[in-house]
């Protein structure tokens, strides 16, 4: 099993309380690993966008998974390049922030015409929407081993400005960001301070305080 070459991945998905997970390798393929799959017992517990050095093994159902796993090397070369933005991640956040200026206009052309009451599904819906889209793209390039990935900021402010049941969709469906406990804490506080906010607007004061806003 040595004598197999030694191979490149990225963690795609990893359940800690499980000890398993997928690494992701260069031509997509999703390889199953074990933390008892580690050639050595790991300083520490993988997660999800670790590179990963592997050879590849089979089951007894003849399916092949990671074996002789380790962390990569280069750690400290990977975490320096993860901060340079890939012109692909660099025009998705252009179109990102286009969005939020977007968002930001019609919400307030909204309440300067007084019905901003009755556009909240629509605002909700539609930032809901684009949210998913960038939980989606952010998982795509987790999978695909891109050192680049959207910043986590983003994802949390597009939650903020009312795309969170999109984030909480996403994070089901593609299993993405839910094993990350310091994110799910922010998570929880921006679905809690955008939850207060709307039942504010939507109360008799914050009632009265849009409509000292409108103007037509």
């Amino acid at each position: 099993m040595d004598t197999a070459p030694l191979l490149s991945g990225t963690v795609c998905y990893w359940r800690d309380d499980k000890g398993f997970g997928f690494v992701a390798t260069a031509n997509s393929e999703r390889l199953f690993f074990h933390i008892r799959d580690f050639q050595q017992q790991p300083a520490r517990r993988p997660q999800q966008g670790d590179r990963l050095k592997f050879r590849l093994a089979f089951d007894k159902n003849q399916r092949r998974y990671a074996f002789a796993v380790q962390f990569e090397e280069a750690a400290t070369a990977r975490t320096r390049t993860s901060k340079a933005v890939s012109p692909e991640v660099e025009q998705i956040l252009q179109q990102a922030w286009c969005f939020r200026y977007l968002f930001f206009a019609l919400l307030l052309l909204s309440i300067m015409a007084g019905s901003f009451t009755l556009t909240v599904p629509l605002f909700y819906l539609e930032a809901s929407l684009f949210t998913y889209w960038l939980y989606q793209i952010d998982k795509k390039l987790a999978c695909s081993g891109q050192s680049s990935r959207l910043p986590e900021e983003s994802l949390q402010m597009f939650s903020l400005i009312g795309g969170w049941p999109g984030a909480l969709v996403a994070q089901k469906l593609l299993h993405h960001k839910i094993h990350k406990l310091p994110f799910q804490r922010e998570f929880r506080f921006v679905v809690y301070g955008n939850s207060c906010f709307l039942l504010w607007l939507i109360s008799e004061p914050g009632s009265a305080f849009l409509q000292k806003l409108t103007i037509f």
